[in-house]
């Protein structure tokens, strides 16, 4: 396969992005190379795709330098999963594994092998270095060589003299996604590149809202930070304290309010730091709670927004911690609650730093260094000017900065969700993030349940599964099928069949339902520049590959008896009681049937004028409760969804779930649910 196939066929992408043909060319080519990405902007991708071409010449295999355990992990997962063939090297495995694991790699069976910089100079690993083919050595994370940035690790300094001692030298690349100019020398010099290519794509985040929000400190930035992840319930986010104590104390204050957060600092045991990441990896919390020890192994695709709780000690680490979010390339929010309070712990901290213990560089130049940062830091909170322009202008990206995204451009309102409804280019903003509709939320959330099963099925976290740009493009593209599934954003032929046939019977059985959201997507798709969104066979085609769906699989039915053995409970979503229905056929072994959807009960609700379904003032719909159905316990909260939509979630109580119960024996019993859907 050719460059543009590999990428298809494993990582499902069409085209690369700005920078990263110019840095694989250089690496095919032979050359060293230094990329400097923002995150989110496919680092990984700049490897892992020249390894994968070049171990498919023959040529090795390619070994990666991670700093963090939990980092290579997932990324070796990831891969996995898109049908690479890759391994990692770590304290975590047994002796017995490393072995085995070094056999099948000089065995030529891993195109990629990750290893953490204190594995290389071991004797088993020179040994394996020295007799395998290497085709390159790819250093990530790479500013932890230079003692200059803000994760100088001082085993980095070694890998260059291990680079020197293999018989053949291979490429050597290396990546990161923050350097200022000193730091980016350093790299060059301490990696001893080779006239690399060197490749600055720019360090703008275009999908990233940047925000300081001045607080007393305190309870009432405490009061800010809770308020905000109750506005933003359900979505992953990360809060970023100077302090362990603050740690402890805004951990406490979510948990007490209710909120699923985990904890994250030094002070822990490595088994509960393990514990708490992998529960939010893994979903399983929506919020942590932590210091900057909470760093780079950070691979979560999904994480919404950032807060910080105190103000970091430089830009860098500034950066690279509210980098974490929208890794997806999906909007999301920087926060930054500053108080003076913050001057002084940063102050504090810098005084009982640990001495560098280096040997070049003088502690007291370090300090004065550390200084300054934190005064360019301090510059950043009390500026007037764009945030985004502060921070591109710090990391030497002079390129023209229009911004109407940080809190210093756009008028925002304080303890509300931000709505950035304050001009026509605000509104057409607004516009733009919230591409989906009602019908395609809905369809979004039941790709996302769909996707956490998967995920834990396979025990991995849900984002290397796909991530949520992934399950957005099928919301807009509709694919019911294998083969449409293969023109979906990140679906390689790997994942395509292991997960496609699952997304796509989500797919297929709610466009049944929804036929209007269908029919207006398909008018999306002709009106616009690529009407083959909707499939490789086409808008025409959509008809015939229905109407042979329909042959296949009967509409749903059950025996209106059946339907007293249902579960009632205190409280419900319309979904769940169509899932403890559907339940009931299941155990009596009854298949090739459609299932009951939450679309079909609200019709039902709907027509026997329980609920309707009204216009929004963006032309959107909702369904709203009724006062006949109120009084029968069905009830409405009004929610506001990202970047300010309305809508209004629905529950069911013992009552209204009777009811249902008893429109569906009615409507069963008629027999109209028994045949084949047209």
């Amino acid at each position: 396969m050719n460059l543009q196939e590999t990428l298809k066929h494993y990582f499902g992408y069409d085209s690369l992005r700005s920078g990263q043909q110019e840095l694989i060319d250089g690496i095919l080519a032979g050359r060293d190379v230094l990329g400097i990405m923002p995150t989110g902007a496919g680092k990984s991708l700049c490897y892992q795709l020249p390894a994968l071409l070049m171990g498919a010449a023959g040529r090795g295999v390619t070994i990666v330098i991670s700093p963090l355990i939990s980092l290579m992990v997932d990324q070796v997962k990831a891969l996995n999963q898109a049908g690479v063939h890759a391994a990692y090297i770590n304290s975590t495995l047994t002796e017995g594994q490393i072995r085995k694991a070094l056999e099948y790699a000089g065995q030529g069976r891993y195109t990629l092998m990750y290893v953490t910089p204190e594995r290389l100079g071991t004797a088993q690993f020179l040994d394996f270095a020295g007799k395998a083919s290497l085709a390159m050595v790819t250093v990530d994370e790479a500013h932890c060589i230079s003692q200059w940035g803000q994760d100088f690790r001082p085993s980095y300094l070694e890998i260059a003299d291990f680079i020197d001692k293999l018989p053949v030298r291979p490429v050597v690349s290396a990546f990161t996604a923050t350097a200022t100019d000193i730091v980016r020398r350093d790299i060059v010099q301490n990696l001893r590149l080779e006239s690399p290519v060197t490749i600055v794509t720019g360090f703008d985040r275009p999908n990233l809202f940047f925000k300081v929000v001045n607080r007393k400190g305190g309870r009432e930035t405490d009061n800010s930070v809770l308020n905000y992840v109750k506005r933003h319930e359900g979505e992953s986010g990360i809060i970023y304290c100077a302090t362990k104590k603050n740690v402890e104390k805004v951990h406490e204050l979510l948990v007490a309010h209710g909120i699923s957060a985990g904890r994250y600092h030094a002070g822990l045991s490595m088994e509960e730091r393990k514990r708490s990441q992998e529960d939010f990896t893994y979903d399983r919390l929506s919020v942590m709670v932590a210091t900057n020890a909470f760093g780079m192994g950070i691979d979560k695709s999904n994480v919404r927004y950032v807060l910080h709780y105190n103000m970091p000690q430089s830009l860098e680490y500034y950066y690279q911690e509210a980098g974490r979010a929208g890794r997806d390339g999906e909007e999301a929010e920087c926060v930054l609650f500053f108080s003076k309070q913050d001057i002084m712990i940063n102050k504090r901290l810098l005084e009982h730093k640990v001495s560098s213990a280096n040997a070049g560089i003088d502690d007291d130049e370090l300090r004065a260094n550390d200084q300054r940062k934190l005064n360019q830091m301090i510059r950043y909170c009390e500026t007037d000017q764009c945030l985004r322009q502060y921070i591109l202008r710090y990391f030497g990206d002079e390129s023209p900065c229009t911004c109407d995204k940080c809190s210093n451009c756009v008028v925002t309102e304080e303890e509300t969700e931000q709505s950035y409804i304050t001009d026509k280019r605000a509104v057409k903003k607004m516009a733009v993030m919230a591409d989906l509709t009602d019908e395609g939320m809905e369809l979004f959330e039941l790709l996302r349940a769909g996707r956490l099963e998967l995920a834990r099925k396979q025990n991995v976290p849900p984002f290397i599964i796909c991530s949520d740009k992934t399950l957005k493009d099928m919301c807009i593209k509709l694919p019911r099928n294998s083969e449409d599934m293969k023109n979906v954003y990140g679906m390689g032929v790997q994942k395509t069949e292991s997960y496609g046939e699952t997304f796509a019977e989500i797919i297929d059985e709610f466009c049944l339902a929804h036929t209007e959201y269908v029919e207006s997507m398909k008018a999306e798709a002709l009106d616009s520049d690529n009407p083959g969104d909707l499939g490789t066979q086409g808008v025409e085609s959509e008809k015939q590959r229905r109407k042979e769906k329909t042959v296949r699989k009967k509409e749903f039915y059950i025996d209106p008896n059946m339907l007293d053995d249902v579960e009632i409970v205190d409280e419900c979503i319309v979904s769940e009681l169509a899932n403890r229905i559907n339940e009931l056929n299941q155990k009596q072994g009854i298949t090739g049937m459609k299932k009951l959807t939450a679309a079909f009960i609200n019709g039902l609700l709907q027509q026997n004028g329980y609920i309707e379904e009204l216009d929004m003032d963006d032309g959107s719909k909702t369904k709203r409760v009724t006062s006949k159905g109120a009084e029968i316990g069905i009830r409405e909260e009004e929610r506001k969804a990202k970047f300010g939509r309305r809508y209004y979630a629905i529950t069911h109580s013992r009552e209204s779930q009777k009811v249902i119960i008893t429109l569906l024996k009615e409507y069963f019993f008629t027999g109209y649910g028994e045949g084949i859907v047209e």
